[in-house]
């Protein structure tokens, strides 16, 4: 039996419930969500949770740094070394207390590749005040 087949088998129902036109319409619509659905199952929800700040603070910087590390350059990445030495590099107080990585870092999610793209509000940008509104919300 093939996959067409098993769509077939489950769609009878449905389509026996509308005629000509409307049938061939149900059948695309359902392929069409199928589809959707497929796909919104390759996104990873815990690291934008992470970086939304919806996790414990401590299990975000596991999560975010777990992330970095997937990469290759950021491979033998030490987060918690990183965020002692990069606080001094920063004048503005809300990134020199920074205890968590997403004060500095954020993602930006690429939709059409469903991938996340990885910021960093870097210190020469914040020390000239270009991040004015992360300092109002933290």
């Amino acid at each position: 039996m093939t996959p067409m087949d098993t769509i077939k088998k489950f769609m009878h129902p449905f389509t026996k419930a509308f005629s000509g036109k409307t049938s061939g319409l149900a059948t695309q619509g359902f392929l069409a969500v199928l589809f959707l659905v497929s796909l919104s199952g390759c996104s990873n929800i815990e690291i934008e949770k992470a970086f939304k700040g919806e996790l414990r603070p401590g299990k975000a910087n596991k999560v975010i740094g777990e992330y970095c590390q997937s990469c290759h350059i950021h491979k033998y990445f030490d987060p918690p070394l990183h965020v002692s030495k990069v606080r001094s590099l920063y004048n503005r107080p809300v990134f020199k207390r920074a205890r968590e990585c997403r004060s500095c870092h954020y993602i930006e999610k690429n939709w059409m590749h469903n991938q996340h793209e990885r910021k960093t509000r870097m210190p020469k940008d914040a020390n000239r005040g270009k991040f004015r509104n992360l300092r109002k919300k933290n």
